[in-house]
């Protein structure tokens, strides 16, 4: 059977869907998919006849042992295998009409659109298994089905000879135990009719029309048939299904042809899962546009790049690929949304792209990247265990092969993928791009160690001379471990996210990129264990190369001395000073020159709100509770315990650290926080406010030498009239102390894993507005280029959270704006997160975003302003502390009219 399409519908309000997050680790337990091998192995040797291998199929859906992707794969393999004949099927004296077929066909075909609804990649494997499956239509399901055979093998002007060969080798085989060899069985029994020439034609029209019946029930037949089907058997499509074949058929060109099976498919959409013979003409029409698109994308990319009728072919072509995807159901609603955004880039294309509009096709580029890369992911992690599989069953090594190969390259989201890469790299020559974002510039040099994720560096034995990490992932709030010297990641990150913060802190060179390929080539000269120079360049540049014993010696012996953890009573000196004294709720105003009573980051919100009006901008009116609340209420003997044991597990290097830090984090979240300063928090705060935000301002962070960005818990959204949520808010900030990337930050500075820590707590009113609220941090000094004469902010759609934690996906509008007038703007890029956080009743949402309709997108002149007023606050600030400042606020548009609002500020830290 030809190999089929794809996925599901994603929500508009929660958290990103999966199909745009990092793919999950293979469920079910390591074990899972071996296991599940083993059983269909097995199960297929005892199982000799197509039904019985059907009927395994449905009863391991029916049990509950398909849990993952992995197996559904291995699903999709073992039935593609059964029906192209690769597992031999064979009688196995039961006797059972093709009616039982067709019931095990109906309850998997069930049980596969309900593992569908889990997300696009299990949509698309289900995709890819329908039509292994027999027909389940009505005139297959009754109980004496396809009795058509019966009368030809009784005909009376056929010889005796051929009436029994038919009876025996076809009909009593297909009333007993039916399985596709039948169909190559009637294939020749029909060759062998026409070559003889002597039957009737009223003979060969019924065994023709019983082959036609045959092929629908093993669902054999092609498009065109399914197609003149349809169009004789259903009005409502014949006009559409007409025009198509018309095309088709009529050598139009392939973009035409594209374009009304796009239409075809849309008038069908809605029947696919309620209808099989709908369902299988789908699957059909989307593999003819997998050719379509392969034509036509090799068309644009031998055709001249950059003309503005170029662009606008090319835009029209990768709307209609995206399209396809929508319709079967992959990454419904991003698809949309990329499609608007490059139809809207359509319209603007005017002569050619400007520099501006090609940044937008770039950012459109790097999310329909997304949208292919993440489903690609999932699919090479769930196709794995194949290979496993067609070795228990036999199946030929290179078949195996093929198969898996097929799988991932005859995929709509391939084609899309291919002409999104003209786009981007178009788009980026366009506007002068650069190819590579540098996260920390400068030069690395270690030795290789290659992870999948960059939170695996610390379960790793990192070389003494100094590692160099490459990986395709990176959460955002990863702690580096101190021989980490250079990083190299295939995805982009916020410039001013906490992992960035912390790379430049520790002194490590970072470069970071979407394009997949570039990624490639730098690690095909970084074997894992070779010693390489990482040089990454301010401008955009990241090169590989080796490194001599000279220079890895030089590294070694700094990277020696990095790697000696520091006494923790030496530590303690780097923790700020602590008054525990204070036991009240304090507004953090009164405390701007006193970070000892409840932390830096309180402190300097205090003096925010000080010099708002001096400098131009607004701050939220916050309280805090001081160190001593925390002092008081965090102690008890789960608490010593749980902390004696992590303390132990550090000491030892033992494995078991992420549990023990969470066991800690545990007991402390069990403490409880006294009624009067619930009551406290309340009465201080700023009448009307219905929202909280509450952050940690702990001893070991926002202090000189160690920002601690990032390594601690915010909670939004809190209802401060809720006192159960504000004090389960407070109890996890305090908790937060032990969230693992806090205490290997703590270990790795020498830092006391808890003695003499204390965490204040800082709550603010939310600063939010549905909308048109843009979130941003802005550095007052340009950190990557060493320029203190420019201000360096990064701005997204939302909450600042996108941009602090880099947890998701993208890249947000980068600017620099130079400090004397008139305050000259480089856009470096536009933003391509598909989510933007929204604040709602009951904590912060995630809400798609639509560039085409977002007027920092559309607007340079707006984006520009926005830029030159977020820097003429940040450089008054710098002026106010002294010192250059990394700052994150939130910007305001209402009714015309803009605010600023900074909700936090501290010193920016650098290597020394």
């Amino acid at each position: 059977p030809p190999p089929p399409p794809p996925a599901a519908p994603s929500p508009k309000q929660q958290q990103p869907p999966a199909a745009f997050l990092p793919p999950p680790r293979a469920e079910g337990g390591a074990d899972a998919p071996d296991a599940f091998v083993r059983r269909i192995a097995d199960e297929n040797s005892k199982r000799r006849s197509w039904r019985n291998k059907l009927d395994l199929s449905r009863t391991v859906l029916e049990g509950g042992e398909v849990t993952s992707l992995n197996e559904l794969a291995c699903l999709q393999a073992y039935l593609t295998w059964v029906a192209s004949g690769q597992i031999k099927c064979e009688e196995d004296g039961s006797h059972h009409r093709p009616c039982a077929h067709a019931d095990a066909a109906k309850k998997i075909t069930a049980m596969l659109w309900q593992f569908a609804e889990r997300g696009d990649a299990q949509r698309f494997v289900a995709r890819r298994i329908f039509p292994s499956l027999p027909s389940y239509a009505e005139q297959f399901t009754c109980a004496v089905p396809m009795t058509r055979i019966r009368d030809i093998a009784h005909r009376n002007d056929i010889p005796h000879e051929l009436k029994q060969e038919i009876k025996h080798t076809l009909q009593n085989k297909l009333h007993r135990c039916a399985d596709p060899g039948d169909m190559v069985t009637c294939h020749n029994l029909i060759e062998k009719c026409r070559r003889e020439n002597r039957y009737s034609g009223a003979f060969m029209h019924e065994f023709e029309t019983f082959y036609k019946e045959l092929k629908e029930f093993f669902n054999a037949g092609g498009l065109d048939e399914k197609c003149h089907s349809i169009a004789g058997g259903d009005a409502s499509l014949k006009g559409a299904a007409d025009h198509f074949m018309g095309l088709k058929h009529g050598g139009a060109n392939a973009s035409d042809q594209l374009g009304a099976l796009a239409h075809l498919r849309s008038l069908i959409t809605s029947r696919v899962e309620s209808e099989q013979y709908i369902l299988l003409f789908d699957l059909e029409l989307e593999k003819y546009a997998f050719v379509l698109l392969s034509q036509l994308a090799g068309e644009l990319e031998h055709a001249q790049h950059g003309s503005a009728d170029w662009w606008r072919r090319l835009l029209h072509v990768l709307n209609l690929s995206l399209k396809q995807s929508e319709l079967s159901g992959i990454g419904v609603e991003e698809c949309a949304a990329v499609a608007r955004e490059f139809a809207a880039c359509s319209e603007a294309i005017g002569g050619g792209p400007s520099s501006f509009l090609a940044m937008r096709l770039a950012a459109s580029a790097d999310r329909a990247l997304r949208i292919c890369f993440h489903l690609t992911q999932s699919l090479e992690a769930a196709y794995r265990v194949v290979p496993s599989l067609g070795q228990a069953l036999h199946i030929d090594g290179h078949a195996v092969s093929v198969f898996v190969e097929a799988e991932m390259r005859t995929s709509i989201l391939f084609q899309v993928s291919k002409l999104v890469q003209l786009v981007m790299q178009e788009a980026k020559r366009s506007a002068n791009l650069p190819l590579w974002t540098a996260i920390s510039a400068g030069t690395g040099v270690g030795k290789v160690v290659r992870c999948n994720e960059l939170s695996e560096a610390w379960t790793k034995k990192l070389p003494a001379e100094g590692a160099i990490v490459f990986c395709n992932e990176a959460g955002g709030d990863e702690e580096l471990p101190p021989l980490v010297r250079g990083v190299v990641v295939s995805r982009d990150l916020p410039v001013l996210s906490h992992l960035a913060l912390r790379a430049r802190q520790l002194g490590a060179v970072f470069g970071c990129t979407t394009e997949r390929p570039l990624y490639e080539k730098a690690l095909a000269k970084a074997a894992d264990g070779a010693a390489v120079k990482l040089i990454v360049e301010a401008v955009g540049d990241v090169r590989v190369e080796p490194a001599t014993d000279a220079e890895l010696k030089e590294a070694s012996g700094a990277a020696a001395g990095d790697a000696k953890p520091k006494p923790a009573e030496k530590g303690e000196t780097k923790l700020g000073k602590l008054n525990v004294e204070a036991q009240d709720v304090m507004a953090v105003v009164d405390l701007a020159d006193s970070p000892q009573t409840a932390g830096s980051k309180a402190a300097s919100s205090g003096k925010l709100e000080s010099i708002a009006e001096k400098a131009g901008f607004k701050a939220p009116k916050g309280q805090a509770v001081p160190f001593g609340v925390m002092t008081r209420c965090v102690t008890g003997k789960e608490v010593d315990a749980a902390v004696e044991k992590l303390q132990k597990a550090l000491d030892a290097k033992s494995d078991g650290i992420a549990a023990l830090a969470q066991a800690a984090r545990d007991a402390v979240e069990k403490c409880k926080v006294p009624k009067k300063v619930l009551e406290d928090l309340v009465a201080g705060l700023p009448a009307g406010t219905d929202r909280v935000a509450v952050r940690s301002s702990a001893n070991s962070e926002d202090l000189e030498g160690v920002s601690g960005a990032g390594l601690h818990d915010s909670v939004l959204g809190v209802d401060p009239k809720d006192a159960a949520a504000l004090e389960r808010a407070i109890v996890q900030v305090w908790g937060s102390m032990f969230t693992l990337r806090a205490v290997q930050s703590r270990h790795a500075a020498g830092m006391p894993l808890f003695k003499g820590v204390a965490m204040g707590v800082l709550v603010q009113p939310m600063v939010s507005l549905e909308g048109c609220a843009y979130a941003f941090i802005a550095f007052s000094k340009h950190v990557v280029e060493k320029d203190p004469s420019s201000v360096y902010l990064e701005v997204c759609v939302g909450l600042g959270e996108t941009l602090a934690s880099a947890d998701q996906p993208g890249t947000p509008y980068r600017l620099v704006v130079k400090k004397a007038a008139p305050n000259a703007v480089k856009t470096l890029s536009l933003a391509s997160f598909s989510y933007g956080l929204q604040d709602a009743a009951g904590g912060p949402v995630s809400v798609r975003v639509d560039y085409a309709k977002e007027k920092l997108s559309t607007d340079q002149a707006f984006l520009e302003k926005l830029a030159q007023d977020v820097a003429s606050v940040a450089a008054k600030v710098e002026d106010c502390y002294g010192t250059p400042m990394d700052m994150e606020g939130v910007v305001l548009e209402r009714s015309g009219a803009r605010e600023i609002h900074l909700v936090q500020a501290r010193p920016i830290v650098e290597a020394a």
